[in-house]
Parts: C-alpha cells; structure tokens; sequence
C-alpha cells in the first residue's frame, strides 16, 4: 500500500514542470519522496495531491539561493521492524 502511494504521487507530479524526483528511505523506516520544482502553483498542487492521498507528512522547503522548492512526501512503512 504505502510503495502505491509512493507511486502515484510520484506519477502525479510528473504532469508538472519539474526538476527532479528522488526517493529516500529514512532512519525510522519512512519512506521519502523528494520533489523539486520552480514553480510555486505546481508546489500547491502536489502538496494539495499528497494530502488527499493521506501522506503522512508534507514539507515544502523553500531554497532561496537556487529559487528552487523541494517538496518532501514522507510515508511511513508498515514492513519496518520498530523497537517500543
């Protein structure tokens, strides 16, 4: 379920001017969609897409000196193993 997620956010954004899409597995076992575009209607957009996907959570980050918006989808992964 959560790699489905991944992928349709993933195919959603491809519709949009973007930089580049990268995926991360984070240290707790999240999943992370990494997107990064110029263009601040496309940011409102995915992330509006995200949040009707249920995305854990959405950051934006804006990057001034390249005029650049990183758009972070964190999902988190049921298959990881966590300590209590």
């Amino acid at each position: 379920m959560v790699q489905e997620i991944q992928k349709q956010i993933i195919r959603f954004a491809l519709d949009f001017q973007i930089d580049s899409i990268n995926t991360y597995s984070g240290y707790k076992g999240d999943l992370i969609v990494k997107i990064l575009t110029r263009n601040k209607n496309d940011v409102l957009e995915i992330r509006k897409h995200a949040l009707f996907l249920e995305i854990k959570e959405v950051v934006i980050k804006e990057k001034l000196d390249t005029a650049q918006y990183e758009i972070y989808c964190v999902t988190e992964d049921d298959g990881v193993y966590r300590l209590r």
